[in-house]
């Protein structure tokens, strides 16, 4: 339960609007916005997380916000009609979010 809140504080609460609109963009701009809200959503996890396992949700966080992993997994694993359909932008961002806490999930209690 720990983690799906601190996930939702980082992603939802923490994130401002020019983070969620530059960290996709190309070049510095985008790296550096997506830099900042991945750091600022990680560090919260240092409650419950060790500093490695902190370090690992950063840089998963920031591989699927940075890329456009899950617009190419929608679209690769037969959902690419809920990526381009009136559910979108939701669908995109429930698989967005089922990652992240999947992803968060196995660091924390497969990494000791």
């Amino acid at each position: 339960m720990e983690q799906f809140l601190l996930h939702l504080f980082g992603d939802y609460i923490i994130q401002n609007d020019w983070m969620a609109l530059n960290k996709k963009k190309a070049g510095i701009k985008g790296f550096i916005a997506c830099f900042i809200h991945c750091a600022t959503y990680s560090i919260p996890f240092l409650i419950i997380c060790n500093p490695l396992q902190v370090f690992l949700i950063f840089l998963f966080h920031f591989a699927i916000d940075r890329t456009n992993f899950i617009k190419w997994f929608m679209t690769n694993t037969g959902k690419a009609e809920f990526a381009n359909s009136p559910m979108a932008p939701w669908s995109i961002i429930v698989t967005d979010n089922v990652f992240h806490l999947i992803t968060n999930y196995l660091i924390i209690t497969l990494i000791p």
